[in-house]
């Protein structure tokens, strides 16, 4: 079911008609929806993998499961002036 989609937000919107900008958009959409998914369960498999007390490397089925550590270190850097675009479906806050 897709979501209701309210004509205007605001009296004051402007409103673009850009076809292909439009059929983008509704893809990233999609391919968000499925990144977000995969974030979740990815987070899921390694809090399992956390509490597995076996060494590395071991085989979980097709798969190999390593660790490798990953030293601390200081780091600094100067993050130069730029622009942010958000990017939201309409009604969402």
């Amino acid at each position: 079911m897709s979501p209701k989609v309210k004509p205007q937000g605001h009296l004051d919107d402007n409103i673009i008609q850009d076809e292909e900008l439009e059929k983008m958009l509704e893809e990233r959409q999609e391919l968000k929806e499925s990144v977000s998914a995969y974030r979740k369960l990815d987070a899921e498999i390694k809090d399992k993998i956390r509490s597995i007390e076996a060494p590395t490397p071991y085989r979980v089925g097709r798969f190999v499961i390593d660790k490798q550590e990953i030293p601390g270190r200081s780091v600094a850097f100067e993050i130069q002036s730029s622009f942010r675009f958000s990017i939201k479906l309409t009604g969402e806050e």
